[in-house]
């Protein structure tokens, strides 16, 4: 059989596209934190850190690890909160939509909030646990009258001996948002869905660059491709052919972008995982054999990289 040819665009939309994690030392540490919280009977919890960092990626995965180690049957919910007038109507009907119901926008908020809870009674029954898990992305966005919303289905749930974890995500703002809470001493908040906290980072060391550049060498599958993609073999099949990997690129790529943190006085411990999926790309599509064909890419070629994407515009005024 004719072997076929690397669809490039096809590649490069699967390594952006969500059906596609790394899963980071950050990852795999918040995963066992979020199963303490869980085996502890937590109803909640926030998680936050630098935006781009990859927390809206960890909850799909997080997703997908919870319901293999709890089961499928255990409901997962997550929305996104965005800028939007506080209503109960609205609040409703974004949780009634999170959880896909067939009906999020009808009738008065009493009704939605009731159809709310019984879905959710529903599927937690479903589940051995009796449990509801529920992601909220941006949770800073989140108004202090959603707050005791949510504190409403929390108890409504208890009542009949359902367990409502609540997991925010979101930006340093959501700390903040807790810190203020405290000052107002709204309690009732923190206790259920803020008590327990986790500062999620990016890479933050080599040993953390070389667990991301081994995931990548982990051989994948795309859709309408009949073989299997290995990225360093792909883009750099000399190097491949003498015994190279992705993962020997970790000390080179982790050495340049200390380089150019001290030359421009970038005060950031950690990568962004934005930050490294678009140098490792970039190396990909413009130094490899698609691109300027080099054999490896050197110390120097990282920092061009580094400054091709737009990292040290991030973080300075140049």
């Amino acid at each position: 059989m004719k072997q076929q040819e690397p669809d490039l665009l096809a590649i490069e939309r699967y390594l952006f596209s969500m059906n596609f994690t790394i899963p980071t030392t950050q990852i795999g540490s918040l995963f066992k934190t979020i199963k303490n919280w869980i085996s502890i009977n937590n109803c909640g919890g926030i998680i936050y850190g630098n935006s781009r960092v990859g927390k809206t990626r960890a909850i799909h995965y997080l997703s997908r690890k919870l319901k293999v180690t709890y089961g499928s049957r255990l409901p997962i919910y997550s929305y996104c909160a965005t800028a939007h007038s506080v209503t109960e109507k609205n609040f409703y009907s974004t949780m009634l939509s999170a959880i896909g119901h067939e009906e999020p926008f009808s009738g008065t908020a009493e009704k939605m909030k009731l159809r709310l809870i019984g879905r959710m009674l529903e599927d937690a029954r479903k589940s051995k646990y009796r449990r509801v898990i529920m992601f909220i992305d941006e949770a800073y966005l989140l108004d202090p009258k959603e707050y005791l919303w949510l504190i409403d289905i929390y108890n409504r749930l208890y009542n009949e001996d359902v367990i409502f974890t609540v997991l925010l995500f979101g930006t340093y703002e959501l700390k903040q948002q807790k810190i203020q809470f405290k000052r107002a001493g709204k309690d009732q908040i923190i206790f259920r869905f803020m008590n327990a906290e986790v500062e999620f980072k990016g890479i933050t060391s080599l040993s953390d660059m070389q667990i991301c550049f081994s995931c990548l060498d982990e051989p994948f599958k795309i859709k309408g491709c009949n073989q299997e993609v290995i990225l360093s073999r792909l883009y750099f099949p000399q190097a491949y052919q003498d015994g190279y990997r992705l993962s020997s690129f970790a000390e080179d790529l982790w050495q340049a972008f200390e380089n150019i943190k001290k030359k421009y006085n970038i005060d950031k411990n950690d990568i962004l995982m934005k930050h490294f999926m678009d140098v490792v790309y970039y190396c990909l599509k413009h130094c490899g054999v698609f691109g300027k064909n080099i054999y490896l890419p050197t110390v120097e070629d990282w920092e061009k990289i580094i400054r091709e994407i737009g990292y040290i515009e991030c973080y300075t005024e140049e």
